[in-house]
C-alpha cells in the first residue's frame, strides 16, 4: 500500500500540493500527548513523508511548514462540538469530517449535525488511495 500511495503522488503531484514539513518523533509525541491518543503508523508515515496536503484539491490534514500540527488543532476544535476523544481529524469536507479512530485504525465520517461516527474506510491508506483516485478522476 505504501508503494501505491507513493506511485499516485509521484504521478499526479503538482508543485505546492504538500508541505513536506520536517516531522519527527518529537512532533508526533507532542501531538499524541496533546490529543491523548496514539497516532496510527500509516498516518505517522504520511506526516513524516508529506507533512500536509494532497492531490487534486484533496487536503489531508497534517503538519504545516512552520511545524504547526494542523490535524491536532482541528481535532481539538471539533472535540468542543462533541467529536469523540479517540478520533483524529484528517480531512474537513464541510458537511462532515474524516477521522482516524485511534482505537482500531478505521477511518470514520463524523458530522456536527448527527454527532455520530460511521465507518468509511478500514484504514488510512484505503482512505488516502480512494480520495486521491476520486480527485484524479475529476482532473
Amino acid at each position: 500500500m505504501y508503494d501505491k500511495v507513493v506511485e499516485l503522488i509521484n504521478q499526479y503531484e503538482e508543485k505546492g500540493d504538500f508541505t513536506y514539513a520536517v516531522v519527527n518523533d518529537v512532533i508526533i509525541a507532542e501531538a499524541e500527548k496533546v490529543l491523548n491518543v496514539n497516532i496510527p503508523e500509516q498516518y505517522q508515515w504520511f506526516l513524516k513523508r508529506y507533512g500536509h496536503g494532497g492531490i487534486g484539491g484533496i487536503e489531508t490534514l497534517g503538519v504545516g511548514k512552520n511545524g504547526k500540527t494542523i490535524f491536532a488543532n482541528k481535532t481539538l476544535e471539533f472535540r468542543e462540538y462533541g467529536l469523540p476523544n479517540e478520533m483524529i481529524v484528517i480531512e474537513n469536507c464541510d458537511e462532515w469530517i474524516y477521522c482516524i479512530d485511534t482505537k482500531n485504525g478505521n477511518i470514520d465520517m463524523w458530522s456536527l449535525g448527527e454527532k455520530k461516527c460511521s465507518l468509511a474506510y478500514k484504514d488510512f491508506f484505503e482512505y488516502l488511495i480512494d480520495r486521491m483516485n476520486d480527485a484524479i478522476e475529476n482532473m
